[in-house]
C-alpha cells in the first residue's frame, strides 16, 4: 500500500516556515521547511546541507535523493551530483531527472552517457512469468491476499470492502462485505482476520467518520466475531500478522507505529513506536525467534523483539535500496519484499545475518514484468511467494476515479520461486 505520504512534485519542499530552538533536534518537517527557505533564497550550499540532514532521517526517500542531486548541481558540485545518480543506478534503480533545467544540463553532460545505459539495463524485465490465477472483476482494487490451510485463496478489496474466495475455473464466492476497505487478510482456521479502513480509496469513505480496525469473520457464515477499532482517527492499518496464540500485530501507515492486540483485549496497545519510523508498510512475524520485521517505505527495515519491544534498524551492509517495500515476508532466514516504491518495481530477497540485525545479501527475483500493474501483497506457500500482481493502484487518480487513459487489469495472482540462486 504505497500510496500514502509520497509527494512527487519537484519543489514540494517549499513548506510553511517554522522555527525551532537551537537545543532541539529538528524534525524532518522542520528540516524540509528550512530547505524550502534555502531554495527560495538560492542558498545552494544551505539547501544541500538541509537535504543531507533530511536524507539521514529518510534514507530511502527517492524524492529527497532527487532533491540532493539537484542541490549539488545547483551548488556547482557536478561530480557530487553524478555520484548520487551513479549510486542509484548501481542499486539497480532509475530516478526521474526532470522538472528543473539543472537536471537537463546534467543529462547533456558526457558523463551521463554510461549512466543512461545502466538505467536502460536496470529496466529490463527479470524472472519468469508464473501466472497462477486470474479473476475478471476489475473493480476490486485488490490489496489483500491469503491462502487457507486447505489451499483456499482469498482476496480483499480496498475499493469495495469485499473478501472473495477463489475457486477452480475462475469461479469466486463473496465471503464478506466489510464496511471499509480490506488492506490485509490472515486466515486462522475458520476465522478470517482483516485490517479494515473506511478511508483512502474505499468507495464509501466518510471523511467525517473515518476508522481503522481489525475485524474477525466466520468463514462459513460471514458473521462478525470480533471488531476492535483504533480509538483515534489518525490511523490506517496497512498490514496484519496473527500469532498462534491469537495475538495480532498491525502496522499503522498514517501515524507510523506498530499496534498489538492481545487475544481477549478490546483495545489496541502501541507496541512499537520510534522517531525513525516514517511510513510503515509490511510486517513479517518470526514467532520461533520472538521477533517481527517491519518495512518502512522511507526509513528501511526494522526488527522488533516481541518480548521486550526493543527496536533495531537493520543495517544496510550491502548498500542496497531497502526502502519502497510494501508486502514483507520471512522465509528461510531471509526477508522477501514486494518493492513497489521504486522504479523498476521488484520482488527481492534480503539475506540476514544470524541475529537479523544486518542485510548480508540482496537478490532480485522478479522485476518489471509486463503483466504487472503494481504488485502489492502476497503469502508464502511452501517455497513460493504467491502475490497480487495487478492491484491497479496506478490506474486511479488522486480523487480515486479511474484515469481516462487507464485500463484496469483483472486480478492476477502470480508466483515467484524463492529457492532460486
Amino acid at each position: 500500500m504505497s500510496k500514502i505520504l509520497m509527494g512527487t512534485a519537484i519543489l514540494v519542499v517549499m513548506l510553511s516556515a517554522s522555527a525551532y530552538a537551537e537545543n532541539e533536534t529538528p524534525s524532518y518537517q522542520t528540516i524540509m521547511t528550512k530547505a524550502g527557505e534555502a531554495f527560495r533564497a538560492e542558498d545552494w550550499a544551505m539547501l544541500n546541507d538541509r537535504l543531507n540532514a533530511a536524507q539521514a532521517m529518510r534514507p530511502y526517500s527517492l524524492y529527497v535523493w532527487k532533491m540532493r542531486i539537484l542541490a549539488r548541481r545547483l551548488n556547482g558540485d557536478v561530480a557530487g551530483a553524478f555520484e548520487l545518480v551513479k549510486q542509484i543506478s548501481e542499486r539497480g534503480l532509475i530516478i526521474d531527472l526532470s522538472g528543473h533545467e539543472a537536471f537537463d544540463k546534467l543529462k547533456t553532460d558526457p558523463a551521463f552517457a554510461d549512466i543512461k545505459v545502466q538505467f536502460e539495463d536496470n529496466m529490463e524485465p527479470t524472472g519468469a512469468r508464473h501466472v497462477r490465477t486470474e479473476h475478471n472483476d476489475t473493480t476490486l482494487l485488490p490489496e489483500a491476499y491469503a491462502v487457507g490451510p486447505a489451499g483456499a485463496e482469498f482476496i480483499g478489496s480496498v475499493r469495495t470492502g469485499k473478501i472473495i474466495e477463489l475457486r477452480g475455473g475462475g469461479v469466486s464466492k463473496e465471503v464478506v462485505l466489510a464496511k471499509g476497505g480490506v488492506f490485509d487478510i490472515e486466515v486462522r482456521g475458520e476465522r478470517l482476520w482483516a485490517a479494515v479502513n473506511n478511508q483512502l480509496a474505499y468507495q464509501q469513505t466518510d471523511p467525517e467518520n473515518t476508522f481503522a480496525s481489525v475485524m474477525v469473520f466466520d468463514r462459513s457464515t460471514s458473521a462478525v466475531k470480533r471488531e476492535v477499532r483504533i480509538s483515534e482517527q489518525e490511523a490506517l492499518l496497512g498490514d496484519l500478522e496473527v500469532a498462534k496464540d491469537g495475538t495480532a500485530y498491525a502496522s499503522d501507515s498514517l501515524t507510523p507505529r506498530l499496534f498489538r492486540l492481545a487475544p481477549q483485549s478490546e483495545t489496541f496497545e502501541v507496541f512499537a513506536s520510534d522517531p525513525r519510523f516514517a511510513n510503515l508498510q509490511g510486517i513479517a512475524l518470526d514467532e520461533p525467534n520472538h521477533r517481527i520485521f517491519i518495512a518502512d517505505y522511507l526509513a528501511g527495515l526494522f526488527v522488533v523483539d516481541t518480548t521486550t519491544a526493543e527496536i533495531t534498524a537493520i543495517e544496510n551492509s550491502v548498500d542496497a535500496h531497502l526502502g519502497g517495500i510494501d508486502g514483507l515476508y520471512y522465509y528461510d532466514g531471509a526477508l522477501i519484499g514486494i518493492q513497489n516504491g521504486t522504479t523498476p518495481q521488484r520482488i527481492v530477497r534480503i539475506s540476514l545475518n544470524g541475529d537479523a540485525t544486518a542485510a548480508t545479501g540482496f537478490d532480485v527475483l522478479q522485476q518489471n514484468l509486463d503483466v504487472w500493474n503494481e504488485p502489492t501483497h502476497g503469502v508464502i506457500v511452501k517455497s513460493e511467494l504467491h502475490y497480487i500482481a495487478t492491484s491497479n493502484w496506478p490506474s486511479y487518480d488522486k480523487d480515486w476515479n479511474v484515469r481516462e487513459d487507464a485500463e484496469l487489469q483483472p486480478v492476477r495472482i502470480m508466483t515467484a520461486p524463492l529457492n532460486v540462486k
